[in-house]
C-alpha cells in the first residue's frame, strides 16, 4: 500500500474534507478523530492547522485540485478510517465520503463496506468485509508453501484439532530456540513462547500461510496488545501490494477503536481507543514503515531464507525502517 505526501497544495483542500468526515460522527468531532486528523498532518500533509477554523469544502472543488487517482483513494481511504474512529460511522459521514469518492473519481470497495455499517446491517458488514479480508491470503499462501490443496486442509484441521498433530512441521519451529539469540528464528521462537502460542502442526496453531504476520510483530518491534496490533495491521498494509491491501489494516481498526469484533473469538474492544496516547501517529507511523518496504511479506514469503540471520541484517535485506523515536515521544 503506497503511503503518499500530496503536498503543500493539496493539503488544505484535503484536510477540510477529512475535517467534514469527523465533524460528521455521530458524536461530532471528538479526541479520537482529532488524533487521527493530527497524525495525518503531521505524517502526510505535513501542515498544522486548526481544524476548528476550517470551512467545508464542496466535493467539486475537492476534485478540482486533485488530478494523481493514487491520491484520490488514499485521502478517501483515510476518510473511511476516521469514520470509524470512535464507533460505527454515521450515515451522514457515509453519505459525505460517498460524494467525494464520486466526484474524485475513485471506486473504492470499503466505502460500501462500511455503508451496510451505517445502516446497522450487521451480517451483511460481516460478509462484505469478508469478501476482502487476508483470509484468501492465508489460504492461498498455505496452499501454495504446503504443496496442494490436500496438505493445506490437513494443516488446516490439525490447527482445529479434527486429527493428529504434524510433529515434524512444528518440530521444525521449536528447533528455531536452538538458534543464536540475535537471530530472526530464535526471536520469533521467544516471540511465540511468551505469548503461549501454537506452532503450526500443533493444535490451535496458525497456518504457514499466516505467519507473516506473527514475524512482522518480530520485524517491526510491535507487541500484542491492542494498541500493538493495530500498529502491526497497519505495518502489514503498507508492505502488502494488492486492490484489498487496505482492509488489513481496517481488520485492526474495526475491531480495536470501531468496537465490531470480526474476529472468530473475543477480542478487548474499545470504542474510539484511537485517540488514547500517541498511538494515532503510532498507527500511521507503522503504515509508513511498511509502505517503505521492499518485499511483500504477504506474497508467498520465504521466511525460512531469514531465519538464520541477525534480526538487523533481515531488517536491512527486507528494507524495515527503525521505528522513530520521535514518534514515540510525540
Amino acid at each position: 500500500m503506497e503511503f503518499l505526501k500530496p503536498g503543500p497544495d493539496l493539503a488544505p483542500y484535503d484536510l477540510r474534507a477529512m475535517t467534514m468526515v469527523c465533524r460528521a460522527a455521530e458524536n461530532g468531532l471528538g479526541a479520537p478523530q482529532r488524533a487521527l486528523l493530527d497524525a495525518v498532518q503531521r505524517l502526510v500533509l505535513e501542515t498544522d492547522q486548526d481544524v476548528e477554523a476550517l470551512p467545508p469544502i464542496a466535493p467539486e472543488e475537492l476534485a478540482g485540485h486533485h488530478v494523481d487517482p493514487a491520491q484520490a483513494r488514499q485521502l478517501v481511504r483515510l476518510m473511511v478510517a476516521m469514520s470509524l474512529a470512535d464507533g460505527p460511522p454515521s450515515r451522514e459521514q457515509v453519505a459525505l465520503i460517498s460524494s467525494f469518492a464520486r466526484a474524485l473519481g475513485v471506486r473504492e470497495p470499503s466505502v460500501n463496506v462500511i455503508r451496510h455499517l451505517a445502516k446497522g446491517r450487521l451480517l451483511r458488514f460481516r460478509l462484505a468485509f469478508m469478501r476482502h479480508a487476508h483470509i484468501r491470503t492465508y489460504l492461498r499462501n498455505t496452499y501454495r508453501m504446503m504443496g496442494g490443496i490436500r496438505p493445506m486442509i490437513r494443516g488446516l484441521l490439525v490447527a482445529r484439532g479434527v486429527i493428529g498433530e504434524n510433529q515434524e512441521l512444528s518440530a521444525r519451529f521449536r528447533a528455531l530456540e536452538r538458534l543464536p539469540k540475535d537471530t530472526l528464528g530464535h526471536q520469533f521462537f521467544r516471540h511465540y513462547t511468551g505469548e503461549g502460542l501454537a506452532f503450526p502442526g500443533e493444535k490451535g496453531g496458525f497456518p504457514v500461510g499466516a505467519l507473516y504476520h506473527d514475524f512482522s510483530h518480530v520485524l517491526a518491534g510491535y507487541d500484542t496488545s491492542p494498541e500493538g496490533e493495530m500498529k502491526n495491521a497497519a505495518f502489514q498494509a503498507g508492505f502488502t501490494r494488492d486492490d484489498d491491501d487496505f482492509f488489513v489494516a481496517l481488520f485492526a481498526i474495526v475491531i480495536h477503536t470501531a468496537g465490531i469484533n470480526l474476529a472468530p473469538f473475543p477480542m478487548p474492544v474499545l470504542p474510539g481507543r484511537i485517540g488514547q496516547g500517541n498511538l494515532a501517529i503510532e498507527v500511521l507511523h507503522g503504515l509508513q514503515r511498511g509502505a517503505a518496504m521492499k518485499v511483500d511479506l504477504a506474497n508467498d514469503w520465504d521466511f525460512w531464507a531469514y531465519v538464520e540471520l541477525p534480526i538487523e541484517v533481515a531488517r536491512e535485506r527486507l528494507g524495515v525502517p527503525p521505528l522513530d523515536p520521535a514518534i514515540r515521544q510525540a
